[in-house]
């Protein structure tokens, strides 16, 4: 499979999905949307174009750290901590038009831990939850 993963390559969502990527043998990295097979925003920065989202021949999954489509847009992990939320969730999504909608690929709730701070909490809980969901989505993709 063609696989474009899109974002910040610094970042721990990036290399935490890279990492799996490469453990299963999902990838055959491509650069741009056009050859992928499949795209996939573990930490997605900007608005894709509707025509970006539709290049790639299966689609584009965009993660988000909320169980959608409740705790959309950025910042949904503080806007938890700071609402009292009792859980949240890792999100896998098909990509559409809208932005942070689409029909659910894959999805964990997850227990906000709020003894920790959000960054914390992001690291510890919500990256190893992404990854979770990555793998389920990509083996059943595949």
């Amino acid at each position: 499979m063609k696989l474009l993963i899109l974002g910040d390559r610094n970042t721990l969502a990036y290399k935490t999905a890279y990492d799996l990527a490469v453990k299963y043998g999902f990838i055959d990295l491509v650069d741009n949307f056009e050859d992928a097979d499949l795209a996939i925003a573990p930490l997605l920065t900007k608005i894709l174009r509707i025509e970006e989202i539709k290049a790639p021949r299966i689609g584009t999954l965009i993660f988000h750290p909320s169980p959608l489509p409740y705790g959309r847009g950025k910042s949904s992990i503080k806007f938890a901590f700071k609402r009292s939320e009792p859980v949240t969730a890792a999100t896998w999504f098909w990509a559409n038009e809208k932005v942070d909608a689409g029909d659910i690929c894959e999805q964990e709730i997850i227990k906000i831990d709020h003894s920790l701070r959000p960054l914390i909490f992001y690291e510890h809980e919500i990256i190893p939850a992404m990854a979770r969901t990555l793998e389920r989505a990509l083996f059943a993709i595949s």
